[in-house]
């Protein structure tokens, strides 16, 4: 089965970030479970700001008070690190939820 709009791309340009230096802003969509979620943590914990969609409200709740707790050397001590990333539920196999993306 394939990932709609190249999923496996958004993995290689996660990796990318990772690598350089200062903080950016990643998206990954599937955030809320699996190899999405875990990317989201790890890349989080590294300073930089994750925007994500997920099919489910209750993951990224979840999600979004895990990151609340994760310290990262590149933070801006000003701002919490919950605040730094933005999430909203929409099925990527959908135009209509595509929309919200924009």
């Amino acid at each position: 089965m394939t990932a709609p709009f190249g999923g496996g791309n958004i993995v290689g340009r996660a990796a990318t970030v990772t690598a350089g230096a200062g903080s950016r802003t990643v998206l990954i969509t599937g955030v809320g479970k699996g190899l999405g979620r875990a990317l989201a943590l790890e890349l989080a914990k590294k300073g930089h700001s994750v925007v994500g969609c997920s099919r489910s409200q209750d993951r990224l709740t979840s999600l979004h008070s895990e990151l609340s707790s994760v310290d990262s050397p590149l933070s801006d001590s000003a701002v919490s690190s919950s605040d730094k990333h933005f999430f909203m539920t929409a099925d990527v196999c959908h135009r209509d939820h595509l929309k919200g993306l924009r």
